[in-house]
């Protein structure tokens, strides 16, 4: 990870953590979220599994669930953990 790409995160992580403070409840795990998407970005698709861009776009997808439909949100997130287990598990 370059230097830039440092900033970036650390910077993002930071400000999240001060935003969760004032900010409702289910924006903490949206931002997370971005932090997963931030993070898959700044590597090189040789330097991963091809699983984590596919599971990333689901998860571009929930983003926008957070705003319009909580249960719907907290739905996606079980299954794109649930994916995630499931191919961690079978590694």
């Amino acid at each position: 990870m370059n230097k830039k790409d440092q900033a970036r995160i650390f910077t993002f992580l930071l400000t999240s953590a001060r935003g969760c403070v004032d900010e409702p409840p289910l924006y903490g795990p949206l931002r997370l979220l971005e932090v997963y998407s931030l993070l898959l970005e700044m590597l090189k698709p040789e330097e991963t599994d091809g699983f984590y861009y596919k599971l990333n776009e689901k998860i571009e997808e929930l983003k926008d669930k957070c705003m319009e439909d909580e249960v719907q949100f907290v739905d996606g997130l079980d299954r794109v953990l649930e994916e995630l287990t499931d191919h961690v598990m079978d590694m």
